[in-house]
């Protein structure tokens, strides 16, 4: 339980991070690149450095997992894109909804049957709840977004999350990430990746070399952002509750937990449809938390 809660909290950190990017004068973009290799190098630093790194290439996970990272910088670009043209709702939505593809594959891997009707229940109330938290009222242009062609950002947002998350949990009870290091050598590779198509997009754009505050961003960035991910995968260790569960229940956790603190630190108040949200994410924890 400790590990889901430190999850929880490293992940809502990096949404307090990101908002006050703009105000520390640091460049999001540049922030982003160097939080992957900060977080890669302390991953393989932690596990064990060359000697973790070979035996990572041996490992089962190796291949899935380099194409995730390979696509972590992307689909970040991708989002940021999809929020500027249809909105920061559909962006949310898109990004949220995707626990879906983890749910269905993971609950079809380990049975139906292992799953409490209440936490079906639970789950029923999770998709509603992303839905009205999402609602933050902008008007985005998202009409003329979908005009122009741009309808397949949602989609390919849903699909790629979806698919992150279905990596990290299905290789989470891999027995070769029981020898000592190798959790982190897991969570090390994709961020390593991520970092390298990162700094060849930011050489081929010409955005210059990061400065002082840019690289104070990376490392706080990428300190937590590790911390996020290797965290999660205790928390798939430890089994407190079913495979399935787990990434459902994170998100609505970090939905309250996100608003809540918007709130109290930095005066984000939500409207009428995002305060429905929130209610329906706390029911929906109760009823996975009870019936897990």
């Amino acid at each position: 339980m400790l590990s889901f809660l430190a999850t929880i909290l490293s992940t809502v950190l990096i949404y307090l991070l990101f908002s006050s990017f703009k105000r520390w004068g640091i460049r999001t973009a540049w922030a982003i690149t160097l939080n992957y290799f900060v977080a890669g190098g302390l991953g393989w630093m932690l596990a064990g450095g060359v000697d973790a790194m070979h035996a990572s290439i041996q490992a089962p996970w190796i291949v899935p997992l380099s194409l995730i990272g390979v696509c972590f910088y992307p689909l970040f670009r991708l989002t940021a894109t999809c929020s500027q043209e249809l909105g920061i709702s559909v962006a949310t939505i898109a990004t949220k909804l995707s626990m879906a593809i983890p749910v269905l594959v993971l609950a079809l891997a380990d049975g139906m049957h292992e799953i409490h009707w209440g936490q079906w229940l639970g789950l029923s109330l999770a998709f509603p709840a992303v839905y009205l938290s999402s609602r933050s009222g902008e008007s985005a242009p998202s009409s003329s977004g979908l005009a122009r062609g741009l309808w397949w950002m949602p989609i390919v947002m849903f699909a790629g999350s979806g698919c992150i998350d279905l990596v990290f949990g299905w290789y989470s009870t891999d027995p070769s990430l029981n020898a000592p290091g190798m959790q982190m050598a897991f969570a090390s590779v994709p961020f390593t990746l991520g970092g390298l198509v990162g700094v060849a997009h930011q050489i081929q754009l010409g955005h210059g070399l990061p400065n002082r505050r840019d690289l104070l961003g990376g490392i706080l960035l990428g300190v937590t952002n590790f911390a996020s991910l290797y965290f999660l995968l205790r928390a798939f260790d430890v089994q407190i509750m079913e495979r399935a569960m787990v990434i459902p229940l994170l998100n609505l956790s970090v939905i309250v937990l996100a608003t809540a603190a918007g709130a109290a630190m930095l005066g984000d108040r939500p409207n009428k449809e995002a305060r429905w949200g929130v209610a329906l994410a706390t029911a929906a924890i109760g009823l996975m938390m009870i019936f897990g």
